[in-house]
């Protein structure tokens, strides 16, 4: 029996919200594996130097700025990738929103400044609702809709999508957050079965990731709670990303690989 390949080769992949952390981590795991990298963030920085040492390194790598939450710029980030590559084979769903600090650019950000969230469950509003629902579950949703068809008559594809613990057990205080997290993992089960056979669509679930491992001084009283002891770094779900990509994975679809030391599984 043939072993099966974690290859990418030929393959274009659409990797939305690229930054320092997951994003661009497993951006280069898919460059590293063959695939023609198509980046997309809502700033110029940082996307347009990790495309120049993708291309450097021998990738083809396109940057592109969009706001996924915008059907406008949604549409020219798909348009993009195919002038470019011809198609779109993979979508790997990383672009959040998370409204629960007042002056928040996202998880990462506050937990980087030492600071916990300084909203509590009853202090969102309903733009801080609308705003988090428009990343994380509309545009996923009408990303798919841009590219299934094309993937469904060329024969296959794929959309990953990127979960979080917070979908599954209420931590820090990011109800939007985890709100809507939890709606694209239904998302995920409803166009699994909606998409097959061609499409497969399947789910990554981190927590507690940082780019090199470091841990936040506001994060330090949940390691307890984490069973392997330590937050995870960005490479570890470079593994995954790479397995629901590829035909190694070929059998699966409607799933969720928990990337998160345990603490989904063990902590009630």
């Amino acid at each position: 029996m043939a072993i099966p390949s974690f290859r990418l080769d030929g393959k274009t992949v659409v990797v939305t919200g690229v930054g320092p952390g997951i994003g661009a981590h497993v951006a280069a795991g898919y460059a590293e594996a063959g695939a023609n990298l198509v980046l997309c963030a809502r700033r110029p920085q940082g996307i347009g130097e990790l495309a120049e040492r993708l291309a450097g390194e021998g990738a083809k790598a396109l940057a592109v700025v969009a706001d996924v939450s915008r059907p406008e710029e949604l549409n020219h980030l798909v348009k993009a990738a195919e002038d470019s590559f011809g198609s779109i084979d993979v979508v790997f769903n990383n672009a959040h929103a998370n409204p629960a600090w007042s002056a928040q650019e996202g998880l990462e950000h506050g937990l980087a400044r030492g600071e916990l969230p300084d909203k509590g469950a009853l202090d969102y509003s309903a733009e801080d609702w609308q705003a988090t629902f428009d990343v994380n579950v509309l545009a996923p949703y009408r990303l798919a809709q841009a590219v299934v068809p094309g993937m469904t008559e060329r024969g296959g594809g794929v959309i990953i999508n990127v979960l979080s613990a917070a979908a599954f057990q209420p931590a820090l205080p990011v109800v939007a957050y985890g709100t809507t997290k939890a709606a694209l993992h239904m998302l995920t089960r409803y166009l699994a079965k909606a998409c097959a056979p061609a499409v497969r669509v399947n789910a990554i679930c981190p927590a507690s990731i940082s780019p090199d491992g470091g841990v936040w001084e506001a994060f330090k009283a949940h390691i307890p709670k984490i069973p392997l002891g330590r937050v995870g770094i960005a490479d570890e779900l470079v593994g995954a990303a790479l397995f629901l990509a590829t035909d190694a994975s070929s059998f699966c679809t409607g799933q969720v690989i928990f990337c998160d030391g345990g603490r989904v599984a063990t902590v009630s």
